[in-house]
């Protein structure tokens, strides 16, 4: 018993590393613009489609395949802010949640125009291979995931808090015409931020493509989930992705154990109701209410 329940802990952290990892992006996005991203799963699902393609045709390993994932989205996303949102960018919250969903919609249907329905998965050699100690199971793939989580968020942490440029988004997000003031180029700065945002979401989506379904429709639910995390964990908050992916990952894990795997979906969206109304800063209280 003391087995099943370690493992379920573990097998938690692990899936809570997975979550962190496509769910900083969204965090970043929204802390420095206030733009709740609905076209943020597209974003993953092109990453893991990127990671495909260059394993399908290229045979390229899909951890090898990161840079190019990272670096495809990032122009993607930078010229999405820079051309289309940037537009409403100053108006009404509303008008960017339109927007980004109609984003969703155009992605979707041109992936499923280009790739149709069809279910495709990436099977490496290391594809279904554990560490096994003490009669638990640690799973390779998502195990370097986990790590890639927080290699990123640190990396973004250190890249806000020690660069001229992460400096400019920092002011930007604190206060965009003091930044305006300053001489930032308030409008370019949301180009990079959106795009570094989409950067690493696409090469989240290539680290979790060996061992997910990869569909055009696969959007959605990631994002779903992404908004989840980030409300764990404090909107805008980028430590608060790897506390909120913990804490869904942990608790859906314990769910499928001790009582279905069915109840799992159910208990995430119990704690994410729970949390609007109890603390909508976050676990930590760091975040911005929503």
């Amino acid at each position: 018993m003391e087995t099943v329940f370690i493992q379920a802990v573990i097998n938690g952290l692990l899936l809570g590393g997975v979550y962190a990892a496509y769910s900083a992006g969204f965090s970043l996005i929204f802390g420095v613009m206030g733009v709740v991203n609905l076209a943020h799963g597209e974003l993953i699902m092109l990453g893991a489609f990127t990671s495909y393609w260059m394993f399908d045709c290229f045979h390229v390993d899909p951890y090898l395949s990161l840079p190019f994932a990272t670096v495809l989205l990032f122009v993607f996303g930078y010229l999405i802010q820079k051309y289309v949102i940037n537009r409403v960018i100053d108006q009404p919250h509303i008008m960017s949640y339109i927007l980004t969903f109609g984003i969703h919609l155009i992605v979707a249907n041109l992936a499923l125009k280009m790739w149709s329905h069809d279910f495709r998965s990436i099977t490496t050699s290391y594809s279904g291979a554990n560490a096994a100690f003490w009669g638990l199971n640690i799973p390779y793939a998502r195990l370097i995931t986990f790590f890639l989580a927080g290699m990123v968020i640190a990396g973004l942490w250190f890249f806000l808090d020690r660069t001229e440029t992460g400096r400019a988004i920092r002011a930007t997000a604190m206060d965009k015409d003091v930044a305006r003031l300053m001489g930032v180029n308030v409008r370019e700065i949301y180009a990079v931020t959106f795009g570094i945002g989409a950067g690493i979401t696409g090469l989240a989506g290539a680290s979790i493509s060996p061992f997910v379904i990869i569909f055009p429709e696969m959007g959605l639910n990631y994002t779903i989930v992404a908004f989840c995390v980030v409300v764990l964990g404090g909107m805008g908050y980028m430590p608060g992705a790897l506390w909120g992916g913990a804490i869904l990952g942990v608790a859906q894990s314990l769910a499928a154990t001790y009582l279905s795997a069915g109840i799992s979906v159910a208990i995430t969206f119990l704690m994410l109701f729970v949390m609007l109304i109890v603390r909508p800063a976050g676990i930590v209280g760091k975040g911005m209410a929503t």
